[in-house]
C-alpha cells in the first residue's frame, strides 16, 4: 500500500486516546486523524492531523450533545476531506455515550465509505450502570454499523477487567486495542511470504452476518496457546465458532517455520464452519523473533 492509504481515526476523548496509542505501534505505515471538542485530546500525539470541534467556544467537550458534535463536524469536514479521499482503509475508533463519538463517528464513517475506503469501526459501548450513556449509544450504534464495512463492539466493562489483569489503564485500550490495530496494519501494509491485501479483506467482511477481528500473540514454543489467547477475546461476546469466512495472518520472526504456520492456522480454523472460505497469509520480521502473532477477521457469524 502507498503512504496515506491507511488512516487511523480517533473520535472523542477515548477514541483519540486509543488511536494515538495504537498509531505509535505503526506510525510509519499509517496516518492519524484526531477529532474532538476537547483540545487536550490532541496532546497525545504530535504527528496527528487534528480537527477541533469547539462545541462551547472554550475548548471543552460536547458533553451529552451528539447533535451539536455532528453540526460542528459538518462545519469543519472540508478540512479533513483530502485525508479521507486519499485513504483506502479507514480504522475508526470511538466510544459511545458522550457527545463527540456518538455524534460525529457515523458521519466520518459515511464520508470515508463514500470516498471508496474500506471502513472498520471499533466502538466502545458504555458500562451497564450508565443508563443515559447507554441510551445515547443505542441511538448512535446502528448509524455507525450502517456506514461501516465491519463494526467491532468493545465492552468497556470487559475492557476494564482486562486492564486490571494487565495492570494498565482501560481508557488507553488496555494495550489490546493497540495490538489489534498494529496486527491489522502490518497484515495489509507489509510484504510477506504469503501476501494479503485489501481485496482479500473486502472478500471476507462483505459476507452476510456478523463479523469480528481478533488477535493473539505469544511464544513460538507454544503455537496452540496463541490460538487459545485469540479465542478468549476479553472485549467481545462474539464467538468465532462456525464462521463462514476467515482471513488469517500468522506473523513470526526469522525462526518461524512452516510447522508453526500449520499449527496456528489449523488450530484456529478447526472450529470454523467446514465449508468456511479461508484466506491465509504469513509474514516474518526481525522484531518478532521467538514470538508468533495471529490476526484473524472472521465473518458469516
Amino acid at each position: 500500500m502507498e503512504q496515506g492509504a491507511i488512516l487511523i481515526v480517533g473520535v472523542g476523548g477515548i477514541g483519540c486516546g486509543w488511536s494515538s496509542r495504537a498509531h505509535i505501534r505503526c506510525s510509519k505505515l499509517s496516518d492519524l486523524l484526531l477529532i474532538d471538542a476537547d483540545e487536550s485530546s490532541f496532546e497525545l500525539s504530535h504527528s496527528a492531523h487534528c480537527l477541533h470541534l469547539d462545541a462551547s467556544g472554550r475548548g471543552k467537550g460536547a458533553a451529552a450533545l451528539p447533535n451539536l458534535a455532528a453540526h460542528r463536524l459538518n462545519e469543519g469536514i472540508s478540512n479533513i476531506s483530502p485525508l479521507l479521499e486519499s485513504s483506502e482503509l479507514v480504522i475508526l475508533l470511538t466510544a459511545l455515550g458522550g457527545g463527540t463519538g456518538s455524534g460525529a463517528a457515523a458521519e466520518i464513517a459515511s464520508r470515508a465509505k463514500d470516498s471508496g475506503s474500506l471502513v472498520i469501526s471499533i466502538v466502545g459501548e458504555p458500562f451497564a450502570e450508565q443508563p443515559l450513556r447507554r441510551a445515547i449509544s443505542d441511538i448512535a450504534l446502528p448509524k455507525i454499523e450502517q456506514n461501516s464495512d465491519l463494526t467491532i463492539r468493545v465492552s468497556l466493562e470487559r475492557l476494564a477487567w482486562q486492564a486490571r489483569y494487565r495492570d494498565s489503564d482501560w481508557k488507553l485500550g488496555s494495550e489490546w486495542i493497540g495490538e489489534l490495530i498494529e496486527g491489522l496494519v502490518m497484515t495489509l501494509a507489509k510484504v510477506g511470504k504469503m501476501n494479503l491485501d485489501l481485496m482479500d479483506l473486502r472478500t471476507i467482511v462483505n459476507r452476510p452476518g456478523n463479523a469480528t477481528l481478533i488477535v493473539g500473540n505469544g511464544s513460538a514454543e507454544n503455537p496452540e496457546e496463541i490460538v487459545n489467547i485469540a479465542r478468549k477475546s476479553p472485549l467481545s461476546e462474539i464467538s468465532a465458532d462456525g464462521a463462514k469466512g476467515c482471513l488469517i495472518q500468522v506473523e513470526g520472526g526469522p525462526d518461524m517455520t512452516l510447522a508453526h504456520l500449520n499449527l496456528v492456522s489449523e488450530a484456529f480454523v478447526s472450529t470454523l464452519d467446514p465449508d468456511c472460505q479461508v484466506i491465509l497469509g504469513a509474514r516474518a520480521s526481525d522484531d518478532m523473533a521467538g514470538r508468533l502473532r495471529l490476526v484473524a477477521v472472521v465473518s458469516g457469524l
